[in-house]
This record gives C-alpha cells, structure tokens and sequence, in this order.
C-alpha cells in the first residue's frame, strides 16, 4: 500500500492484478482507494496472460501487479511492453520468487518496482515484513518516509505525510540478514 501511494496511486485509479493470488495484492489496492481490475491467469502457468492484459487497459488504469506465483516467473518481457506502451507503473510481486530469474534477470529487479514477503512461509523468513527494491529513487525516498509513520527524514517527529507503521524490528532484521548470507544454500 505504501508503495502504490509513493507512485500516487489512489482514488479513481485502476491498477490490473491477477484473479489468482493472495487477497494482499488486491487489498493494496484498495486500501488506496484505487479498484483492482482482475485478469485471468494462463492455464499452463496460472499466472497473470499478458494478452488478457491489454484488453483491461483503460485511461484510469495506472498500474500492473503481476505475481510470480509459487516462485514461477510471469511473462515479464510482454508485461514491461505492454506497461510501456501504456505507460503504466509495474510493481513486481515476488513475495514467492526470492531467487527466480526470468531471462537471466532476477525477478523483483524487471519491473519499475519489485516487492517481496519475509512471511513464515517464505523462502527467506523473518516471521513477517518484507522488502520492497527499485531503482528509482524518488518511490525509494517516499516508500522509505510512508512505512515510518509518514516522519520526516530530516526532522524527528514531523509527520508531513499521513504514512504506516511498516518498519521491521532490528530482531527480524537480523534473522533476514542471515537468511540471506546463506540464499544459494537455502535455494538449493
């Protein structure tokens, strides 16, 4: 949710997500005041069919969610032309993928945005949380002042923005790190 109001994504906005996925996909997106538009799934991969995509596409929509699922990588390549075409936003759900490549590239890293969970039954686990990456700096910075209550970075306890209690502890934190010191060996 903080992530698609980084990219000002809200009211009136639609952002396209697959009918098969976890409810969290379309809870972010409601919970922003935008409306999930649903595309069915592709019968031999069951995620997100990029041709069903473009029939969805209209002035209101902003944005594509397309899930790895079960770790199973999306059609990137037709998504990011489609998204280009259209110039929409596209957030990467790999909460399930940590490690997948989809071309030689890892997921996550493909879209404008990707995002992964650190939830118990995670490849990487933290109990809860996750991680959002990207290379654009300006959704970085906001992301980063949202999932602090909406403080400021350069002043302590202003609160410019209306923002989330989206921060891990320095526990989980830790446990990730690990984690993630050891992620060919936990792939494997």
């Amino acid at each position: 949710m903080a992530l698609l109001k980084a990219a000002v994504i809200g009211l009136g906005d639609e952002v396209i997500v697959p009918s098969l996925t976890f409810a969290a996909t379309a809870n972010a997106v409601i919970y922003t005041g935008a409306t999930p538009v649903f595309v069915d799934s592709e019968m031999d991969t069951w995620n997100i069919d990029p041709l069903k995509i473009r029939e969805k596409i209209t002035k209101q929509t902003k944005a594509i969610i397309p899930v790895h699922l079960y770790g199973q990588p999306t059609k990137m390549n037709e998504i990011k032309a489609i998204a280009n075409k259209h110039q929409l936003f596209v957030i990467e759900d790999a909460a399930e993928a940590h490690g997948a490549e989809y071309n030689g590239q890892k997921v996550g890293k493909i879209g404008d945005v990707g995002i992964f969970s650190f939830f118990g039954n995670k490849i990487i686990t933290t109990g809860e949380g996750g991680m959002l990456v990207t290379d654009d700096e300006q959704i970085y910075n906001k992301a980063k002042i949202l999932r602090d209550h909406g403080m400021s970075p350069d002043k302590k306890y202003w609160h410019p923005h209306v923002g989330y209690n989206y921060r891990m502890t320095n526990m989980q934190a830790a446990i990730g790190c690990a984690q993630m010191e050891r992620i060919d060996e936990i792939l494997a």
